[in-house]
């Protein structure tokens, strides 16, 4: 990594995710008064007197439990203490000393890392007695602060700043870094996709739906090109949406499409293609992002020679726009064409930020409407005097008129699918903007 890594430890409810977000200023991870609200490992980045620190938020870490998430917690906290360069271990100062507590001291003092002890919940120097029942683990001094008020956070940060002092960086990340969301909704197998590409549990799988409620990211190097990974929470209809924090997730996830270049919309192949399948699809579209379409869990249908052909025809009876965008059927148990999809990802990002000559336009618009002249509105001859793309991620192309206002949304779509005939952009909407000369 080009900068250092903090990672936050701790048993559940303690406010592991409110120092995150105050360290890194602004709210990533969720914050609830519900135990185990965050599960996977969170990445955000901290900068501080000039510096840069990357810092991981872990689920509650539950040593004895036999949850089967908590179980997977625990591994991820786990995980994150052998990235973490330094380690964060929270406890609650109004709470007394517990077993899990006592684990986790244990777990820091094996990691052989720089650590500190920090003691949350300290609103004021009257309650500063309260810290010192925890000397017991063994840590040394104790760091006293409230992560919701910022008390002696500047302290804290002072004190990772100097421990981290003569941390060497390794080489930068490279530039022009290709985002991919991976969205659908719950229980698709987004995570274990994932985790599939990494080679490593970096989030959370288990067969209940829900389990992924932050969004979470990683890098991946895929044939000379760097792709940030971000897995989301599953989304659902807004009638499901059964608590404060799903619905956040569901905001976060939102936000999520609206940063990435190409979204992949993860089916269930036994489920098919409901009415919320297409509305998350046409939620990508209308953002203008680029999508594949992936379908998993293609093991678990019974298939025959016209399986997939007939599966595909089923899709565009549902949604025509969706010949446009790549399918792929893929089985992440069996780790069938999952390495597909990136393939197709970096197909479509290279569309998604094609840009075209106004020449190579202009020709390809004296044919088009060669081939079928736009028609006469209103008593008006509509005519196309040139063209020019005036954006691309996506692609975006004004074509000037002499009544801009007048041309029907057919002339529109006849347009699109020429220039998609013409030039491709497989995987990308394409956005036409008449305009008066």
């Amino acid at each position: 990594m080009a900068d250092p890594t903090i990672a936050i430890l701790g048993r559940p409810n303690v406010g592991k995710s409110t120092l995150f977000n105050r360290l890194i200023g602004q709210q990533q991870s969720i914050v609830s008064p519900v135990e185990g609200v965050t599960r996977d490992r969170i990445n955000g980045v901290l900068e501080w007197a000039g510096r840069r620190y990357n810092v991981i938020d872990t689920g509650g870490y539950l040593p004895d439990s036999e949850d089967v998430i908590e179980k997977a917690v625990r591994l991820q906290a786990e995980i994150a203490t052998e990235e973490a360069d330094l380690l964060l271990l929270m406890v609650d100062g109004k709470s007394e000393l517990t077993s899990s507590d006592r684990v986790l001291a244990e777990l820091l003092l094996r990691s052989e890392k720089p650590f500190f002890l920090v003691i949350n919940k300290i609103e004021d120097q009257a309650h500063d007695d309260l810290v010192y029942q925890f000397y017991e683990l063994g840590l040394g001094d104790p760091m006293s602060i409230s992560a919701i008020s910022g008390r002696n956070v500047g302290d804290l940060l002072e004190r990772i700043a100097h421990a981290l002092k003569d941390y060497q960086p390794a080489k930068p990340k490279t530039d022009n870094v290709i985002s991919l969301a991976l969205v659908g909704m719950p229980n698709v197998g987004k995570s274990s996709f994932m985790n599939a590409l990494l080679k490593e549990e970096k989030a959370i799988v288990t067969d209940i739906a829900g389990t992924t409620r932050d969004s979470i990211d990683s890098y991946l190097n895929y044939f000379g090109r760097t792709f940030r990974i971000i897995d989301t929470a599953g989304l659902r209809r807004k009638a499901k949406i059964g608590d404060s924090i799903e619905f956040y997730s569901t905001v976060r996830t939102n936000r999520v499409i609206d940063d990435c270049d190409i979204a992949v919309v993860m089916l269930d192949a036994a489920k098919g293609f409901g009415n919320q399948d297409r509305d998350i699809a046409r939620f990508v579209i209308d953002k203008g992002k680029g999508l594949i379409l992936v379908v998993n869990k293609w093991d678990t249908v019974k298939k025959d020679n016209s399986t997939v052909k007939d599966y595909t025809q089923n899709l565009q009876y549902f949604f025509k726009s969706i010949e446009h965008y790549p399918l792929v059927y893929t089985s992440v148990t069996n780790n069938q064409r999952v390495w597909k999809v990136m393939e197709e990802a970096l197909k479509v990002y290279d569309e998604y930020t094609r840009k075209l000559s106004t020449s190579a336009i202009n020709t390809f618009l004296s044919q088009a409407t060669a081939k079928y002249p736009p028609p006469a509105v209103k008593a008006k001859n509509l005519k196309i005097k040139y063209g020019t793309q005036v954006h691309h991620s996506p692609p975006i192309f004004a074509f000037f008129s002499n009544f801009p206002e007048l041309f029907p949304t057919s002339y529109r779509r006849y347009l699109e699918n020429q220039l998609r005939s013409t030039f491709g952009f497989r995987g990308t909407p394409i956005k036409i903007s008449f305009r008066k000369k």
